[in-house]
């Protein structure tokens, strides 16, 4: 079942509402992941073998502390206030019980996109949509102590995507007005905008499997169900 309009307005705005009640921790929270994001999109195109090096560490740094944010904020969202200190939060995904998985799914998601694509572009998209919840699915499976394989993830994901990649496909796509605010103020905005799209997208999630531990706070028939409700609505 599709995610209907209103719904994807209501995603949006209880994103907004706790990224507004709470933004001081929200702006401490996402700073890092936005710094870094400006510092790479800025890089020159030729850089000298010392800035080459240094964007290489803004990226790995950029990449833990935008998945630590994400883990963060669907825990917050979840409970709807903030859940610690966002300044240490920022290491979330550094935690041995997550990191391996973060790596290695992320690892498998890149060559199964990038196979994907080197086929056709358009079923790269779409391959991307589809594993696009598999960190999720990995952070609650270990939060519930039932951690699942890194490709079980990634599957489980294709699964819950099925009949949702053009939700969300749509979701981000009407945030295109705020990325205009972000170039017309140069940047600034993007303080705003960058938590507010990336607590809407968690909030996706969150409404796509309800529940403080999503697909593993219900038993494992339910689950089943959930995850293959949709699996004649579109291809996987």
């Amino acid at each position: 079942m599709s995610v209907m309009p209103n719904e994807r307005v209501m995603i949006k705005q209880e994103a907004r509402q706790y990224l507004n009640q709470n933004y001081g921790y929200n702006f401490k929270l996402f700073l890092i992941s936005v710094l870094t994001y400006i510092l790479l999109s800025v890089a020159t195109d030729n850089p000298t073998k010392w800035v080459a090096f240094a964007l290489a560490l803004i990226s790995i740094v950029n990449f833990f502390v935008t998945i630590s944010a994400d883990y963060v904020s669907l825990d917050g969202l979840r409970a709807d206030e903030p859940t610690g200190n966002p300044i240490t939060q920022q290491t979330e995904s550094l935690k041995p019980k997550y990191i391996w998985g973060v790596l290695i799914i992320s690892l498998l998601m890149s060559i199964y996109t990038t196979l994907w694509t080197l086929l056709f572009i358009i079923p790269g998209i779409v391959k991307s949509y589809s594993y696009s919840q598999a960190l999720n699915i990995y952070k609650d499976s270990v939060d519930a102590g039932q951690p699942v394989g890194f490709n079980e993830a990634i599957t489980q994901s294709r699964e819950l995507m099925d009949g949702h990649k053009a939700d969300l496909f749509i979701l981000q796509l009407s945030f295109i007005l705020w990325a205009l605010l972000v170039i017309v103020t140069l940047g600034i905005a993007l303080f705003y905008v960058y938590p507010y799209f990336s607590l809407a997208k968690q909030n996706f999630y969150k409404h796509l499997v309800p529940g403080r531990l999503g697909l593993y706070d219900v038993p494992e028939p339910m689950r089943d169900i959930a995850l293959h409700e949709d699996e004649d609505d579109e291809l996987s």
